[in-house]
């Protein structure tokens, strides 16, 4: 007789969604960085494409890692291009999902221990969004030899004279200031992406990716994974390509506020989100902290866990068949 098969691990009661830039990791002006040294325990990160250099405290990595060690779910979300966030890897707390290229691609922990950077990307996702950002493997070619809506946009915009980075993207590309084009320009670029395709601010630029995808589609489809509750969850964030994924939660912890659109959310609905006092790495330990109060509250029953935020039901189920609609909106 067969031995019986493993039963599945318990499903995450809690999940935290955490955006990297102005949620976990900081870019202090010179005279704040070294307070900071001075002061407090933290790392300094490789600079980023950009050329900024961030910068993460040990207090962050050790609430973190607390909150996994009670059985809550960690994952990263963030709007950086691949090659940024693999670079950073060293510097970011573990866990159980790292997402990058908001939302196009998603990895999980390899537990082999045959790599020395052991993680392992989700195909599954990935040829969800092929419809929209093309095949597989076409990494290396140039941007405008790409396949896919997401690539025929690039060359549009491209055509038109925009100024566009796609260095380091597999799924999403990002549209950068221009001379003699403005906010407006910009808006009505963004107004004329095609069926199929998302647009938000991240870091004061506009980058375009799956309508499918967003923070929010990765999110729904791990909540899909693991069997966790969008009511139950919970996302540190700060910029205007966090509120999709705000509104899906139960609750949002705000370390920071890098957009406008964010204050006006803040306004239209305030019991939803929590604001810190303090600033950079302060401010972010706060909201864990904050984070993992609200998750003892739930677990002791008192409160409910966003409301309308999950929906009623605010499963997996209904999270996941968001993202299923927007994945066949897509195609």
């Amino acid at each position: 007789m067969s031995a019986p098969a493993h039963p599945p691990p318990p499903a995450p009661m809690f999940t935290l969604f955490a955006d990297i830039d102005g949620s976990l990791v900081h870019y202090p002006d010179a005279q704040s960085l070294a307070e900071l040294e001075r002061t407090a325990d933290v790392l300094l990160l490789p600079p980023s494409t950009t050329g900024r250099v961030g910068v993460i405290s040990r207090g962050t990595l050790e609430r973190c890692a607390r909150l996994r060690d009670g059985g809550a779910r960690i994952a990263i979300v963030s709007g950086a291009r691949t090659t940024t966030l693999l670079a950073r890897l060293p510097f970011l707390p573990a866990a159980d999902a790292y997402v990058s290229e908001n939302g196009g691609r998603i990895f999980y922990p390899d537990d082999s221990g045959l790599t020395a950077a052991p993680l392992r990307e989700d195909f599954e996702w990935r040829a969800l969004l092929a419809p929209v950002a093309g095949p597989l493997r076409q990494e290396a070619l140039p941007p405008a030899e790409r396949q896919g809506i997401v690539w025929d946009y690039y060359r549009a915009l491209s055509a038109a004279g925009w100024r566009l980075d796609a260095s380091g993207y597999s799924t999403a590309f990002r549209l950068l200031p221009t001379p003699g084009r403005g906010r407006e320009e910009t808006a009505a670029a963004i107004a004329a992406r095609p069926p199929g395709l998302a647009a938000s601010f991240n870091l004061g630029v506009a980058d375009f990716y799956p309508a499918a995808s967003g923070k929010e589609g990765a999110a729904a489809h791990l909540l899909a994974r693991w069997g966790g509750a969008a009511r139950a969850a919970a996302h540190l964030c700060d910029d205007d390509n966090d509120l999709p994924l705000a509104a899906l939660v139960g609750r949002a912890f705000i370390p920071g506020i890098t957009e406008a659109s964010v204050s006006r959310a803040i306004e239209v609905d305030p019991s939803h989100f929590e604001v810190a006092s303090g600033r950079w790495t302060d401010a972010t330990e706060e909201m864990l902290d904050a984070a993992a109060a609200h998750f003892a509250r739930l677990a002791r029953g008192e409160g409910a866990a966003g409301g309308a935020r999950g929906g009623e039901g605010g499963g997996a189920g209904e999270a996941a068949g968001r993202q299923a609609g927007r994945a066949a909106a897509a195609r």
